[in-house]
C-alpha cells in the first residue's frame, strides 16, 4: 500500500535556485541600466554632433566665400549677420527665434527671416571680423576662419 509521505526539501537544491533567480535578476538589471546608459549617450553624442555640425557649416561657408571683398558683416534681426556675396546675390547667415538660419536672396534686398532655412538651433551667435580673421561664436563654441582673399569688407 502506497502512503503519502511528506518530501523534505533539499536545501543545497533550494539555495542554487535562489542564487540561479538572484544572478538573473542581476543580469536583468545590468542590461536594462546599460540601454539606459546607451541611449543617454548615443543622445548626447547626436546634439554633439548636430551641434559641431553648424559650426562646421558655417566655416566651410566661409572658406568657399574667399574672394576679395566677399565676406562681410551686417545686421540680422536678433544680432549680426554674416554677408557671403556673390555676383549680385548674398547668403545671410544669422540668429532668428532660436535658430541659426541662412538666407539667400539678391545682394542689398530687406531680410526674409520666413524665407530663410535653418542650419542648427542655437541660442547664441555672434560674428566678428579682425583683418582677414573671423571669429563665429554660436552654443557649440567657436571657430575662427582665416581668409586667403585679405581683409574682406567689414
Amino acid at each position: 500500500m502506497y502512503t503519502h509521505a511528506t518530501r523534505q526539501k533539499d536545501p543545497a537544491a533550494a539555495c542554487a535556485l535562489a542564487l540561479f533567480g538572484l544572478l538573473l535578476g542581476c543580469m536583468l538589471a545590468l542590461s536594462a541600466f546599460g540601454a539606459q546608459v546607451y541611449r543617454a549617450l548615443t543622445a548626447a553624442q547626436a546634439r554633439n554632433n548636430a551641434s559641431r555640425a553648424a559650426l562646421s557649416y558655417v566655416s566651410a561657408r566661409l572658406r568657399a566665400a574667399d574672394t576679395a571683398g566677399a565676406v562681410a558683416l551686417g545686421a540680422g534681426p536678433e544680432g549680426p549677420a554674416l554677408l557671403l556675396r556673390e555676383e549680385g546675390y548674398e547668403t545671410r547667415i544669422y540668429l532668428y527665434e532660436g535658430c541659426l538660419v541662412e538666407e539667400y536672396a539678391a545682394a542689398g534686398s530687406a531680410l526674409a527671416p520666413q524665407n530663410a532655412q535653418i542650419i542648427a538651433r542655437t541660442g547664441s551667435f555672434s560674428a566678428a571680423a579682425a583683418g582677414g580673421l573671423y571669429t563665429v561664436t554660436t552654443d557649440a563654441g567657436v571657430v575662427q576662419v582665416c581668409l586667403h582673399s585679405g581683409e574682406g569688407s567689414a
